[in-house]
């Protein structure tokens, strides 16, 4: 194969960057995802730093059984039956010492509601389900907090989700998630520690459509010293939501793949072809040490609601080479980890492919002097030309500032990508 083989891949990995955009809505319309998603789900099958993870949950149950919310039977004036609990989720959030974490979640079905009760979260139907969450916030920023709760269950995509109920619909007042400190909206005092409940609505349609797509769960960013949240934390933590007993082994049966937004964004399901981790290869840019950590080379499957994304691929099928990065800044300047691009050379001279920046995590964006962080770079072949390559030698760098300035005298480090 001549070199020009590897630029038709390039141009086409130039068309995907152009059709994907960013699945994150802007920040005016975020509400209005929200809402689009709430209404929908109806009518149609459904459509996420810090990485990605599928906890193992020991406490997990489905069927019968105490039920961790009882006011739901009381203020719906239905019949609830319990159909799924995961007491140990292992959902957690670090946000710079503001802590958040999932304990325990229960998925119940109500029929015979009170129609009053069910005409707005369960579109006058009768019969839905509710999802309450335990959740706990410890500040131990060292300072007061504001936090808005913000929580979803994505479905088919990034703006595709089902937000939890900002009233906390079913919850008592004096159980939800909020400061017992404070009396400002969303603020947390310095080194509280507080339990509450939330919640989800779904209809019928909704519960039925998580067994369409591998549903995550989400719980944002946002926490900051200020309640313009001008210096909040940015980078949401997403892990496998399961729903089942059955599901959930069938989601930890699975290999654990890299979160790149292919996988936490519910762009494309993945099977392995080969992975390699543990590596532990050390390079020197100035005062920025880059350890190659592993990678992995997956075939995928586009899902049906961003099959358009990945149209210029053709039908021969796609692979993924995700490359993970361990990063340390030892220099007394910030690295944007966000404009920071890789490069793969395929076998020496047959050509160059340019790491995928839409299909990789938004977060964190940036590395600040004295600390440690990974980075995720994706690039993306058609199946077919990608059997005929025998080596490739990833080139990160050369790495810039938040300003794009290249930093470190412009050095660059290579490394050999086991295949």
């Amino acid at each position: 194969m001549k070199k020009t083989t590897v630029v038709s891949i390039a141009l086409l990995t130039a068309a995907l960057l152009s059709a994907c955009g960013t699945s994150k809505p802007p920040e005016g319309e975020k509400e209005a995802a929200q809402t689009e998603s709430k209404t929908s789900a109806a009518s149609s099958s459904k459509e996420a730093s810090t990485p990605q993870d599928t906890p193992k949950s020991a406490g997990a149950s489905s069927g019968s059984g105490e039920v961790l919310n009882p006011n739901i039977a009381v203020e719906s004036e239905g019949n609830v039956e319990v159909v799924y609990t995961n007491k140990a989720p292992g959902y957690t959030h670090n946000m710079n010492g503001f802590k958040v974490s999932v304990d325990e979640y229960q998925i119940v079905k109500v029929t015979g509601m009170n129609k009053r009760v069910a005409s707005i979260p369960f579109q006058d139907q009768t019969d839905g389900y509710v999802v309450t969450a335990k959740v706990t916030i410890d500040n131990a920023a060292g300072k007061a907090m504001y936090y808005n709760n913000m929580y979803r269950i994505q479905l088919s995509k990034a703006t595709d989700y089902i937000p939890n109920d900002g009233s906390a619909t079913f919850v008592r007042k004096e159980d939800r998630l909020k400061s017992k400190q404070e009396t400002e909206t969303s603020k947390f005092a310095a080194g509280e520690k507080v339990t509450g409940l939330l919640s989800f609505t779904l209809t019928n349609e909704q519960f039925e459509s998580l067994k369409t797509v591998k549903p995550k769960f989400v719980i944002e960013d946002g926490a900051a010293d200020n309640s313009e949240a001008k210096d909040s934390f940015k980078g949401n933590a997403v892990f496998d939501f399961f729903y089942s007993e059955e599901q959930k082994k069938q989601v930890e049966s699975e290999p654990k793949f890299y979160p790149d937004r292919l996988t936490t964004d519910n762009m494309a399901d993945k099977k392995m072809i080969f992975e390699k981790t543990g590596i532990g290869e050390t390079k020197q840019i100035g005062d920025l040490k880059v350890t190659l950590d592993g990678v992995q080379y997956a075939e995928i499957v586009p899902t049906a609601a961003n099959q358009a994304r990945f149209k210029n691929f053709g039908e021969n099928g796609i692979v993924a080479v995700t490359v993970k990065l361990l990063l340390d800044n030892q220099s007394d300047k910030t690295v944007s980890l966000s404009l920071t691009s890789s490069k793969l050379r395929v076998d020496q001279d047959r050509g160059t492919a340019l790491s995928e920046g839409m299909v990789e995590p938004n977060h964190p964006r940036e590395l600040a002097p004295g600390s440690q962080g990974e980075k995720y770079h994706v690039f993306l072949f058609r199946k077919d030309e990608f059997g005929l390559f025998k080596s490739f030698q990833m080139e990160f760098g050369p790495v810039v500032d938040a300003d794009a300035k290249r930093l470190f005298k412009e050095e660059t480090a290579t490394f050999t990508l086991p295949r």
